[in-house]
């Protein structure tokens, strides 16, 4: 496996079992895009395609993915944008700057928490649609 610039887009019902490197399978079916990481790890790099996590534009060039691949979770660390089906390799981030990433998505995702007495507002009112309805 080697590194790859560019990833040609297919789209598919199924995902295949093995992926080819330097494709981007995308099934709408089931809202994600697969490939095998860009660096030629090796690893499996899963895009979910829905409103919270990853956005998939089509252009002529090719497929952009956006925000960012971050595979902080696999060995290699790699990190890169997928713009016009090309690779745009970006830098290394810290655990702090990992961290503070994924605390910014769940701040999407959830809204911001309540505190205080709202938080026991919030607390109470979910008790109570759990047992009155």
């Amino acid at each position: 496996m080697a590194r790859v610039d560019c990833l040609t887009t297919v789209f598919v019902e199924d995902i295949p079992e093995q992926l080819d490197d330097g494709v981007l399978y995308v099934s709408r079916q089931c809202h994600v895009a697969l490939h095998n990481c860009a660096c030629g790890c090796g690893e499996e790099v899963s895009t979910p395609l829905v409103p919270t996590e990853y956005d998939l534009v089509m252009e002529d060039e090719g497929a952009s993915i956006w925000p960012s691949i971050g595979n902080h979770d696999f060995p290699c660390g790699s990190h890169y944008i997928v713009k016009r089906g090309r690779i745009h390799w970006a830098g290394k981030m810290s655990r702090e700057q990992i961290e503070a990433g994924r605390a910014y998505d769940r701040l999407l995702k959830r809204g911001a928490q309540p505190k205080g007495l709202r938080a026991i507002l919030a607390w109470i009112k979910r008790l109570w649609i759990k047992f009155i309805g």
